[in-house]
């Protein structure tokens, strides 16, 4: 059970989005939403407060008269428009379970009861359909617009569900002023990449041994040269791997390697580097009220303010796309490197013999279109701009696309990996050095055992799927 208590992590995200948890509000924190609520509704009778005494957006002219009971509702349906297709349930949860716990954070005024609603829906896994395309700027107001109305009972949820009471203008707003459906994407793309970029690094280490690199790459003098963040980081953990299973008796192949060997501490510590600033800014975002309006109990005020605007979050999510970017042509290196006889010691393309044997000729090129995604994938979503709501908001963040993008860049670079690791393995097994391997690397071949074995031409997109789901288990083993 996950108690909402305190300040909550990406894992924390990822663990109600999987099922593998039930989460629980405790009644302090209802309390001081009920608290807070009141108080919202006592301030909006003194003070002029967007999207409770007036309209939305372009419509913020327009004063909604106080007995106007329907507003509440009006505003929901009108903001539930959606279309494309649905997504998952786990990324349903992941926005479901990112604005519950933001909303145990006080700020946004709105009924206590809503908590509970979400706390129920995410418990049940009764959950609202959300679809594809909506909003593109200033929060994912449609994907949470139909949150509330499969809550009240208006749309369908996945199971079973104790419909709610319509709601009025004091909590319709609230409930839809956040990026809870980007954030919780993202969450769920941070905590895979992270999981991939240590996985990357037992197949390099793979490759590196199959190929005979140069440890000096990853020395410790080398690594504090590059005077770039998490460089130490990478390069100790491929010295630890090189320990468990180096020969200090068989001397490296070239005095200097090219790049794909040689200045992976570098990419690689840019890719860290990215997913954990991605991870610090999440986990910001997941533990603050942002909503617009915000009632501030100490000030005796309501703040119309700007603090959802998402650059931040969009500038993170475009930089770990641009570091994948970055580093998916030094593992392309390597595969090149894995199938070139004048590296592999061996065949062309890894081949069982040299007489026009195609070998993994086709896996070089299936990385080649991964990697054609990669690079698609990183044009900035940050530099791009919109002008919605007859120019009320004239400035769109596009994080919501930044984060299809950095997933479309995430599923390309696990083919990518699976590439390289099924020439590894290969040449590993050709040069008979699988067996001698030890530590985490002896786990990882053992983990790819189910890789055939037969190095005659013939289908190979059974190895490729093969290797799929061995990446997740490659990056626990560090």
């Amino acid at each position: 059970m996950i108690e909402l208590s305190g300040t909550m992590t990406v894992g924390d995200v990822v663990a109600l989005a999987d099922g593998r948890e039930a989460v629980s509000v405790p009644a302090t924190v209802l309390s001081a939403v009920e608290h807070l609520h009141h108080l919202a509704a006592d301030l909006s009778t003194r003070y002029a407060t967007y999207g409770r005494t007036t309209g939305v957006g372009a419509n913020k002219i327009d004063t909604i008269p106080p007995d106007d009971q329907e507003y509440g509702m009006r505003l929901l349906r009108s903001h539930s428009v959606d279309a494309g297709d649905p997504l998952s349930g786990r990324t349903v949860r992941s926005m479901l379970a990112v604005r519950l716990i933001q909303l145990c954070f006080p700020g946004a005024g709105l009924d206590p009861a809503i908590l509970t609603g979400l706390q129920r829906m995410l418990n049940d896994d009764a959950l609202p359909e959300v679809l594809q395309y909506a909003s593109i700027g200033t929060g994912d107001l449609a994907a949470l617009a139909g949150t509330a109305l499969t809550l009240i009972g208006e749309r369908p949820a996945t199971r079973d569900l104790t419909p709610m009471p319509p709601w009025g203008a004091d909590s319709a707003l609230p409930f839809m002023s956040s990026s809870a459906l980007t954030v919780g994407r993202s969450c769920l793309a941070v905590d895979e990449l992270l999981r991939l970029e240590r996985a990357s690094s037992v197949i390099y280490m793979l490759s590196f041994l199959a190929l005979q690199g140069n440890p000096s790459a990853f020395s410790p003098v080398a690594a504090r040269a590059a005077a770039a963040t998490q460089v130490e980081t990478v390069a100790t953990r491929l010295r630890d791997l090189y320990a468990d299973s180096a020969d200090p008796a068989r001397p490296p192949a070239r005095i200097q390697d090219p790049y794909g060997l040689r200045v992976y501490p570098v990419a690689h510590g840019s890719v860290v580097a990215s997913l954990w600033s991605l991870v610090r800014q999440l986990e910001r975002t997941l533990n603050a009220a942002q909503e617009n309006p915000l009632f501030d109990a100490d000030g005796d005020e309501v703040v119309h303010h700007g603090a959802f605007y998402q650059a931040s979050l969009s500038l993170e999510l475009d930089g770990a796309t641009l570091a994948l970017a970055l580093t998916a042509p030094i593992t392309h290196s390597r595969i090149r490197m894995l199938n070139d006889p004048d590296t592999n010691g061996g065949n062309a393309f890894l081949a069982a013999d040299a007489h026009g044997s195609s070998g993994l000729m086709m896996v070089e090129y299936v990385a080649a279109g991964a990697i054609a995604e990669i690079r698609n994938a990183a044009q900035p979503a940050s530099v791009g701009t919109l002008v919605l709501s007859r120019g009320a908001e004239e400035d769109a963040t596009f994080a919501s696309q930044g984060i299809h993008q950095l997933e479309r860049s995430a599923a390309a670079y696990r083919v990518l990996l699976c590439c390289e690791l099924v020439g590894a393995v290969r040449l590993l097994r050709q040069r008979r050095i699988d067996r001698s391997l030890t530590g985490v690397l002896g786990h990882a071949v053992e983990l790819a055992s189910g890789l055939p074995r037969n190095d005659e031409d013939r289908d190979l997109r059974g190895d490729i799927a093969t290797a799929e789901p061995l990446l997740d288990q490659l990056g626990q083993l560090i």
